[in-house]
């Protein structure tokens, strides 16, 4: 006879609930959904907003498909499936997932007419985790993505019976505040820069999304203007000398030219626009603008707005070091162990506010029992620096630390010594960057653009590859160091009041107290073996 009686308050909640995520292939929604599987069984079926997507080839992947392929067979779901044997894992998973081809860009979500009303006949909790992360996306998809896409989930929550909405935004959406940052209900209309005490700064939410559109518009007329395409072809004239060009071929390359050069003019608008109005890029900015559209739109809609910092790979849950492709650090991480990134500009001294992914999707289900007795919109910063803070400078020793006595392999083999970072300024990088590395390779390149040493085709387009592979390294160091150069504390007190609340069970099933987290530990036992394990490939 089993004598053991449940205390959790949080998991009778759940019970016969019915959910809808969006994003449900990325990595924060795989982990709220796994964790839903593994600790409350008895909801009664989780609804996945999943896209199709096209290969190169021109077949189409079905929602169905990616289902199974991006979601069931993911690792966030190895230790539930070991559990439980295959048989029964399957069987739970046919049972409780079920894909909706939907779109985040689209009106009504893209959802068709007889699965819309049937989802807002049953839809309970919608816990919204899609976005682009991307800190230099151009400003038309960044808008899409997170600012029209939560105004959209809002339309799709307020249209079903009794919903209740989780929305996931950044702690960076206080942009270039320094010093205690409090979770403060967004304000519909402000900008960080006003804030800030720069009230000469206008700015209107509706009015900007238009000014936006309109921008992205003339940047498409632009790129179809005649004299630019005709400099396309001198472009590829150029490039291409020596070599037999078909024309299907060349009008491919006249696209690909075309769509680039699209895609710096909106993010150079979108960093741009989002520093002029005191955020940092136009993620942050349009992420701000995504909460500001939820509080504007909501009506009586119950809404609570979780704010995760640098979220990386989990504590614990569904497995310590659990990671689903590359995050915000692990890029430097990986380089720097590969002995490609030899410095970077950054200040030691701040404060680098990590946060272990079941961290935050212990806090997006354990709010939400409370969501609906909550007038205003509540927002939670799920965040280590108040509590558990780790300077920058010590992530990277711990880093360093590890590489040292766990050297990677260059490409013979030999292992790579790392060296520590000097932490120059942000111009001083870009100095380095262009007497030592980018000047060398435009001489290179034009050296082998030289008519009698045509025949070097290959070299040249190693050359041009490298070059933009520099190109790109500057443009990445400048946006990285806003992120890892200003002194800001997230408070956390009402995650912190969360976790007091519960009962014991519950602490133990959706644990939220970063006070217990060894950084030591974390970074060097847990996080980097899995960023290995897990994103890399590599055989510990």
């Amino acid at each position: 006879m089993d004598c053991h009686i449940t205390m959790s308050r949080i998991v009778p909640f759940l019970n016969r609930k019915v959910f809808y995520i969006t994003g449900a292939t990325g990595f924060l929604a795989k982990g709220v959904v796994a964790k839903l599987l593994s600790h409350a069984p008895d909801i009664e079926r989780i609804y996945l907003m999943i896209r199709p997507r096209s290969r190169t080839s021109g077949k189409v992947i079905t929602p169905e498909e990616r289902l199974v392929s991006e979601i069931i067979q993911a690792n966030a779901f190895g230790a539930l499936r070991k559990k439980m044997g295959d048989d029964q894992f399957e069987a739970l998973m046919r049972d409780k997932l079920v894909a909706v081809p939907s779109d985040l860009t689209k009106e009504r979500l893209g959802i068709e007419d007889e699965m819309y009303a049937q989802l807002t006949r049953d839809v309970d909790i919608v816990i919204n985790c899609a976005a682009t992360v991307v800190f230099d996306e151009p400003l038309d998809m960044a808008l899409a993505q997170n600012t029209l896409g939560p105004m959209r989930v809002v339309e799709f929550a307020k249209a079903c019976q009794n919903a209740i909405l989780v929305h996931t935004s950044t702690a960076y959406v206080s942009g270039q505040r320094t010093g205690k940052i409090d979770e403060e209900t967004p304000v519909v209309n402000r900008t960080v820069a006003q804030a800030l005490g720069q009230e000469s700064v206008e700015f209107d939410l509706d009015k900007e999304i238009e000014t936006i559109r309109a921008y992205c518009e003339e940047v498409e007329t632009r790129s179809l203007a005649s004299d630019r395409i005709t400099g396309f072809h001198r472009f590829l004239d150029k490039q291409d000398r020596g070599k037999r060009v078909t024309d299907h071929r060349r009008s491919h390359q006249v696209e690909a030219l075309r769509q680039r050069w699209k895609r710096e003019q909106l993010v150079a608008r979108g960093l741009e626009r989002g520093r002029e109005l005191g955020w940092h890029d136009s993620y942050t900015m349009t992420k701000a603008m995504g909460e500001q559209m939820i509080v504007k739109t909501r009506g009586d809609l119950p809404v609570v707005i979780v704010r995760p910092s640098v979220i990386e790979s989990s504590l614990a849950d569904p497995e310590p070091g659990w990671l689903d492709g590359l995050k915000v650090a692990d890029p430097l991480i990986a380089h720097y162990g590969k002995g490609r990134l030899v410095d970077f500009p950054a200040r030691p001294e701040v404060t680098f506010d990590v946060i272990p992914v079941d961290m935050i999707v212990n806090v997006i289900i354990g709010v939400l029992p409370t969501v609906k007795s909550e007038t205003d919109v509540k927002v939670y910063h799920v965040c280590t620096g108040d509590q558990n803070p780790m300077k920058l400078g010590d992530l990277v020793h711990l880093v360093y630390e590890y590489f040292l006595k766990n050297p990677m392999s260059d490409r013979k083999g030999r292992p790579v010594l790392v060296k520590k970072w000097k932490y120059p300024t942000l111009q001083a990088f870009h100095r380095q960057l262009k007497y030592r590395y980018q000047l060398p390779v435009k001489i290179l390149k034009w050296v082998f653009s030289l008519r009698f040493l045509s025949r070097y085709n290959k070299l040249r387009r190693q050359l041009s590859l490298l070059d933009a592979t520099l190109d790109n390294a500057r443009a990445l160091s400048e946006i990285y160091s806003t992120y890892v150069q200003i002194s800001c504390e997230f408070q956390t007190g009402h995650m912190q009041a969360l976790y007091a609340g519960m009962d014991a069970e519950d602490r133990e099933i959706f644990n939220c107290d970063v006070s217990r987290i060894d950084w030591p530990t974390y970074i060097q036992d847990i996080h980097i073996p899995g960023l290995k394990r897990h994103v890399l490939k590599l055989d510990e």
